[in-house]
Order: C-alpha cells, then sequence, then structure tokens
C-alpha cells in the first residue's frame, strides 16, 4: 500500500508588483526610448500632460560663436550661408535612408574619370567601414591589374561628399576634410601639425604653449581650432544605421570656475504633470448613481493612476540617476579632471554597495545612458571598468591602460616600431604590470597593428 504523506515547509519567495516591474523597464530606458514612451502615453492618456519647453539652442550657437573670420577664407561655396556648419551638423544627425557606398558610388559614377580609375575608386568605396574609412592602404586593396590607378582613384574619392572619406584614420580625414575646403601650404601645415601634436593641449586651454611650439601666434591657433570644431571626424557615421540614434547625455559633469559640478540634463527627456482638471471632474462624480457617471469616473481614476505611476517610475528613474551621478564625481574625480588616461577600474557591484541597491538595478540605470564631460560624451558603463594592478596597489582601468599604450606607440620616436614586450616594460616602468599578451590583446582593440607591420 502507496504511504500518503503531507510535507510542509516554508519557502521564502520574492514577487515583483507590477509596479516594479514597470519601474525596472523605465530605469533601463535609455532617454530617446523613455521619451517615446511618453509621447505615446500622453497619446493614450487624456489626464496626462507634456509641459511644453521652448527649445534653447544657446549651447549649439555658443559653438560657433567664437569662429574667426579667419575660419572664412578656407570655405568655399560649401559653407554658404544657407548651408553652414551649423545646417551640415543637423543633417548629420538625421537617419539617411542611403547607405554610404551608395551615396559614394551614385557620385562616382557622374565624374568623366576614366573607366579604369573609376573601376579602382569603386573597389576601395565598397571596402570602406562606417567612419568612411579605409582598412588598409588603397593599394594593398585593389587587384594587381588596377593598383597603378590608386592615387587617381584616391584623390576623385578625396573629392566626393562627405568630404574626408577615404582616409585611413580620423586625423587623415580631417586633414583631408581641410585641404578639400580651400587650406593650402603653410596654413595647411600649421593644421596638420595642430591635429598630429596639440589637440590635448588645446582641450586643456594650453593655446599659448601650442603657439609656441608651433611657431606661430595664439591668433593663428585660434583660429585654426575653432575651424577644426566645424569638421566631423568620421564623416561616414550618419550614413550609417549604426548611428542613426541620436545620443542624449542626462548627465553632466564639467569643470567650472576651477572645481567639478554635476548637472541633471533635465530637458533630456519630456517633463510631464497629470491636468489638474481630470482630477477635480472624477471628484464631482463621486457618489454618482448613473451607468454613465459611474463609467466616466472609473476611466478617470484608472487613466489619472496609470500617470501616477508613470510620474512615481520617472522620479524613481531620477533619483537613481542622480545617485549614480554622484558617486562617479566621487570615484572618477581624476578622469573629469585630467582625462582618459586617469580612468579608474571600478564595478558596478561598488557602485551598488555606496547606493544602496542591487547590482542589477545599478546595471539598468547605466545602459543605455550617456555622460557629458570636458573629454566628450561617454557611455555611462564606460566609466565602470575591469583594470591591472599598479606598483603601489591602486587598480588601474583598462581603458586608461589603452591610453597608454596608445600614447606610447604614438609619442615613439626611435624610428623602430615597439614590441608589445618593449611597451609591457615601459609600462612596467611607470609602474603598470601589464603582460606581453595583455598588451598585445588592448593593442588588437585599438586597431593598431603589431610591430612587424607598423
Amino acid at each position: 500500500m502507496t504511504d500518503l504523506r503531507l510535507d510542509l515547509s516554508l519557502k521564502q519567495e520574492l514577487k515583483l508588483s507590477t509596479q516594479m516591474v514597470q519601474t525596472m523597464e523605465t530605469i533601463a530606458m535609455s532617454a530617446e526610448e523613455l521619451s517615446e514612451k511618453i509621447r505615446k502615453e500622453a497619446e493614450t492618456n487624456p489626464v496626462l500632460v507634456i509641459k511644453e519647453k521652448s527649445p534653447s539652442y544657446s549651447s549649439f550657437a555658443s559653438q560657433y560663436s567664437s569662429i574667426t573670420d579667419k575660419r572664412e577664407s578656407y570655405s568655399d561655396s560649401t559653407y554658404s550661408e544657407d548651408n553652414g556648419p551649423e545646417t551640415n551638423w543637423i543633417e548629420g544627425m538625421i537617419s539617411e535612408k542611403e547607405s554610404l557606398s551608395e551615396h559614394l558610388l551614385s557620385q562616382l559614377w557622374e565624374t568623366d574619370a576614366e573607366k579604369p580609375v573609376r573601376d579602382a575608386a569603386s573597389v576601395l568605396i565598397t571596402a570602406m567601414d562606417e567612419n568612411g574609412f579605409l582598412p588598409a592602404p588603397p593599394d594593398t586593396l585593389l587587384p594587381p591589374e588596377s593598383r597603378q590607378y590608386a592615387d587617381d582613384a584616391l584623390a576623385i574619392i578625396h573629392t566626393l561628399e562627405p568630404l574626408g572619406v577615404g582616409a585611413l584614420n580620423w586625423r587623415d580625414s580631417l586633414k583631408i576634410q581641410a585641404e578639400g575646403l580651400g587650406m593650402k601650404k603653410d596654413e595647411l601645415r600649421l593644421f596638420s601639425d595642430l591635429i598630429d601634436n596639440h589637440l590635448d593641449q588645446l582641450r586643456l586651454g594650453k593655446t599659448e604653449q601650442a603657439a609656441k611650439e608651433m611657431k606661430t601666434d595664439e591668433e593663428e591657433v585660434n583660429a585654426l581650432f575653432s575651424f577644426l570644431k566645424t569638421l566631423t571626424p568620421f564623416p561616414g557615421r550618419k550614413y550609417s544605421s549604426a548611428y542613426d540614434e541620436i545620443v542624449t547625455p542626462e548627465i553632466s559633469i564639467k569643470k567650472e570656475d576651477g572645481k567639478l559640478k554635476m548637472k541633471i540634463e533635465k530637458d533630456a527627456i519630456p517633463s510631464i504633470e497629470i491636468d489638474a482638471s481630470y482630477k477635480e471632474m472624477a471628484d464631482e462624480l463621486k457618489g454618482s448613481r448613473g451607468k454613465d457617471e459611474k463609467d466616466a469616473r472609473k476611466f478617470l481614476k484608472e487613466n489619472i493612476a496609470s500617470a501616477e505611476s508613470l510620474i512615481s517610475q520617472l522620479e524613481a528613474r531620477a533619483s537613481l540617476l542622480e545617485k549614480l551621478g554622484a558617486f562617479l564625481l566621487a570615484k572618477q574625480q581624476p578622469f573629469f579632471l585630467e582625462g582618459p588616461l586617469y580612468l579608474k577600474s571600478i564595478t558596478l557591484k561598488e557602485a551598488a554597495d555606496e547606493i544602496g541597491v542591487h547590482e542589477t538595478t545599478i546595471g539598468r540605470i547605466a545602459s543605455s545612458k550617456y555622460i557629458d564631460t570636458d573629454w566628450g560624451i561617454y557611455p555611462i558603463k564606460a566609466l565602470f571598468t575591469s583594470g591591472v594592478k599598479s606598483d603601489d596597489g591602486e587598480s588601474v582601468s583598462r581603458s586608461a591602460v589603452k591610453e597608454m599604450i596608445k600614447k606610447i606607440i604614438g609619442e615613439n620616436t626611435t624610428g623602430k616600431a615597439l614590441s608589445d614586450q618593449k611597451i609591457s616594460d615601459i609600462l612596467a616602468s611607470r609602474g603598470i604590470k601589464a603582460a606581453r599578451r595583455t598588451v598585445s590583446k588592448y593593442r588588437k582593440e585599438l586597431d593598431i597593428e603589431s610591430s612587424y607591420t607598423r
């Protein structure tokens, strides 16, 4: 006979409420995704009102207000009053259905270049990456019978729009753009020197030092730097589907008056509120016995509750984002002050412990969000990185080590390419323990060739 028994046991189980699940989803959304969600909610929920904000273009306009008349002498009809750099910048943010190669090939076939040159140019165009760059020197990408046309093909490509495609890297692209806009001889030489050797100085405001090393005056350097800001280092990106989404930073940590200041960019997502007249209407319908009145009050109550839920989710997201910003300000202060070389190794768990939430919650709030710094706009997750140990026991982020490797290779003046082992030795002399295989891995991630091919 089967022995039937009833076993009782206690089991701890966590059940997330609908509100909690929705909050977690909201926390994980990017500013663009959340803005779309708010707009859709406002379309279906009559009690929800999006507060209108007058658009502000002051920060964008100020980027160009300091450009001197000297810059105009570098420009041609491409930068006319009706089609200035501002227009180009805005157009660059608009998604293009046409691919980069399609856009370039359509222009190529309209040129009067000879067929062998056009054929070689088409091969190079189809080899370009999403930035508009060539993955290798042109003659290595062409079949043997076309290599004699490499220079002519490249010259044709450099006249096509967008200017700057067909380069091997962003530095060369900027030089191609400058030359295409009319910059010549001594000015082009100075501009190239600025790009190759003095960008870090100018970002730090060391114009006088840069001018002295470039053997010119500060006015010239300022004019060249202002002109540089009108160009794009990655000209092909506006035709790439990978860059269709406009990045909107939600946190800003920058130096003001010598001190770091954090701002939450509240305009990144629409501000919402509940229309008070609908609340009053719901209150007036209390106690009504008619079916229509009851249905109307139920409709209003459900929509008010939905709106209140969304507002609560947005407040939770904003609060968590502000706490995360404060954590990063405290932990990554050297990075915000000095740049990528000083990025420290910190983890999501450290942030979670400090803020008092679960690690996965920090992962959600850090994903798809961006932070504006004096060194550019970064994904928040990029500020959380593993690292390697230094001699003083501190952990240096892998991003900082990669920046060091790039700088070591770039500053090498021995006339001989540095091996991974030699780079490892140089890092060791600076107190950074990175094995040869680690250097090799980071170098490949930087898209830098080995010493045999450099």
